[in-house]
């Protein structure tokens, strides 16, 4: 599974839009790590979800 946040230029250009300070490269690929751990995390907790509730309704 491929996570992307977008470009760090896009990024950079949204926050220098609001106003807000600029996030160096390093830490944007640090946070997109992250970021990308946390919703694997999910989509794959969400997966099961699915599974079993799909199992559960087969045997009713």
């Amino acid at each position: 599974m491929k996570v992307s946040l977008g470009r760090s230029v896009k990024v950079n250009n949204f926050l220098t839009t609001v106003h807000i300070t600029l996030i160096a490269n390093r830490n944007l690929k640090k946070i997109k790590a992250r970021a990308g751990e946390a919703i694997k995390k999910t989509s794959t907790a969400s997966s099961k979800k699915a599974a079993i509730d799909a199992y559960v309704k087969e045997m009713e």
